[in-house]
């Protein structure tokens, strides 16, 4: 599942996030609710190597997949599935 989502910079800039589109490895719920950027799930992602660079070690899992922001507005399609199951993840691997 392809997702546009944002990656929060480890310093200072206009929205303090780097947003990009790339491959879902993982869903996470549940939803959280932001006023700064509105509502979002995190998702673990194989990250693109020209992101690497912005890339905070507290992100990386184990699997080697980084985890960033989806949010609900921007992705609303693609994750309107998801969000109706009422699960807390999901392994995009194993065909969810």
């Amino acid at each position: 599942m392809r997702l546009l989502v944002r990656m929060t910079l480890p310093f200072a800039s206009a929205d303090g996030y780097e947003k990009f589109e790339c491959l879902a490895q993982r869903l996470v719920g549940p939803v959280i609710d932001s006023e700064k950027g509105g509502a979002f799930i995190f998702v673990d992602v194989d990250l693109p190597e020209k992101y690497r660079v912005f890339a905070a070690a507290r992100g990386w899992n184990a699997d080697g997949t980084y985890r960033v922001e989806a949010t609900v507005k921007e992705n609303r399609r693609s994750l309107s599935a998801f969000l109706a199951s009422g699960d807390l993840n999901w392994n995009m691997e194993e065909g969810n």
